[in-house]
């Protein structure tokens, strides 16, 4: 890529590259997922051109974690829904979770508890998840 960017997209671009980490973890990423991709994307002003270079190589993105609490919060949030994407969790999806959490200086119980919100927002009746509510939960809760 080469050329200057802001943090706040290099913040970007590792969440959506840590996310495509996640959902290729089970070996396939179907539609559900890619809809989700998306919606990350363009919750943090990604734009198509670069979702589909890190989806093609999330390895390549830079690697840069927020140090802002309700910015780790939607991290975590953002990489649960990942997780869960395609309506089921993985175990090769749930063991990224906690690591890219862990990093994040999440405990054990942060994490589940941010994985247990994602799950239900996205079970229940039409589905829809706030990501900026469940970080900002999480954030004031577990600080």
């Amino acid at each position: 890529m080469g050329e200057f960017k802001s943090p706040e997209t290099v913040e970007a671009e590792t969440m959506l590259a840590k996310a495509v980490a996640i959902m290729k973890a089970d070996g396939n990423v179907d539609e559900s997922e890619l809809s989700v991709l998306r919606d990350i994307a363009s919750r943090l002003g990604i734009g198509e051109g670069d979702i589909d270079t890190i989806l093609n190589d999330p390895e390549g993105a830079e690697n840069s974690l927020p140090t802002d609490p309700f910015k780790r919060a939607l991290f975590l949030v953002f990489m649960a829904s990942a997780v869960w994407a395609d309506g089921k969790a993985d175990d090769a999806e749930k063991q990224l979770l906690s690591e890219i959490g862990r990093s994040l200086d999440y405990s054990s119980e942060q994490i589940e508890a941010a994985a247990t919100a994602v799950s239900t927002a996205q079970q229940a009746e039409g589905g829809e998840l706030d990501p900026a509510l469940i970080a900002v939960q999480i954030a004031s809760h577990f600080g």
